[in-house]
């Protein structure tokens, strides 16, 4: 039989200051139609990032006006440096408010987002919380656009990355990433549908894919020693991923979210290799750079793990 990998992400929250979104979610927004497929995804490793309990799915909060667009690229931001008015704002666009379509959403919260206009289209980055009693699996998030007009414009579905990997109890010994209770998950894209208008948006909608299912907590692969550094008129990310299986790892991956100081995802950059990293090894990364570094930022490494 041919043998499959399964995608692990591990995720570690460098001391985020987060506070209490004070907006309310919009509640007259109607049902969008159906849209495509998100892909399924979690995390392993170690801890996760927490918000606290109470904000909604719609712009506002404490803070000023809207947070100015980013930049091209993989490394894009979107909140501002230094004073930029939005940087205590949960969502971006300010007003532009996301209503969930689940009655139930796996217990899964969306808390804050950032979309804005970056130099090659439009940009999205957003953070989920967990706020079930159980861990979600396998979670993403879709998202529906819908004009001031009412009508859909595009959807767009991104995995969630967490901060933990379960192994299913059953006896089997797979494993799947899921988002720890209490805990937060974060996505991005920096080519959403190029018919996408910021400016022409009523309000979206939200659902999460995912599923719950007997787990238990795997201590797999962590990011260690994530630092700063300045790279041309931008900053990179650069650390350590450790390997703590008892088994060798593939393809690992890192992904990097700058946050404003309410905890909102503000940008993405990302670093890859085509290496295998040995029980208890170690891959040093650097990632692709961004224009704003928030107060803080939150780093999720990936990797393929043998059945």
């Amino acid at each position: 039989m041919q043998s499959k990998s399964l995608v692990v992400i591990g995720a570690v929250a460098l001391a985020l200051s987060l506070a209490c979104s004070g907006s309310a979610l919009d509640d007259g927004a109607s049902t969008a139609g159906s849209g495509g497929d998100t892909a399924s995804g979690g995390s392993s490793g170690s801890g996760g990032v927490r918000l606290p309990a109470g904000e909604t799915a719609s712009s506002g909060g404490v803070g000023g006006g809207e947070a100015g667009a980013g930049s091209s690229g993989s490394g894009t931001g979107g909140g501002g440096k230094d004073g930029d008015p939005g940087g205590g704002l949960h969502f971006v666009p300010e007003g532009l408010s996301s209503t969930e379509m689940d009655e139930e959403g796996a217990g899964l919260k969306l808390v804050a987002f950032t979309l804005v206009q970056g130099a090659t289209g439009p940009e999205l980055y957003a953070a989920v919380r967990n706020d079930g009693e159980s861990p979600s699996c396998d979670a993403g998030l879709m998202f529906y656009f819908i004009d001031k007009a009412d009508q859909l414009v595009t959807t767009w579905g991104g995995s969630l990355l967490s901060g933990r990997l379960y192994r299913i109890d059953d006896g089997s010994g797979v494993m799947i990433p899921c988002i720890a209770p209490g805990e937060i998950a974060m996505t991005g894209s920096t080519d959403l549908p190029g018919e996408l208008v910021i400016e022409e948006l009523g309000y979206l909608q939200h659902r999460f894919p995912a599923f719950t299912v007997d787990v238990v907590p795997v201590d797999a692969v962590t990011a260690s020693e994530v630092k700063t550094v300045r790279r041309g008129a931008g900053s990179a990310y650069t650390g350590t991923l450790e390997n703590r299986l008892d088994v060798a790892v593939s393809d690992p991956k890192i992904t990097v979210f700058p946050v404003n100081r309410v905890g909102r995802p503000l940008g993405m950059a990302t670093s890859s290799a085509a290496d295998d990293i040995p029980p208890g090894g170690t891959w040093s990364f650097e990632t692709t750079p961004v224009d704003d570094v928030g107060v803080d930022h939150v780093a999720y490494p990936t990797v393929s793990v043998p059945p």
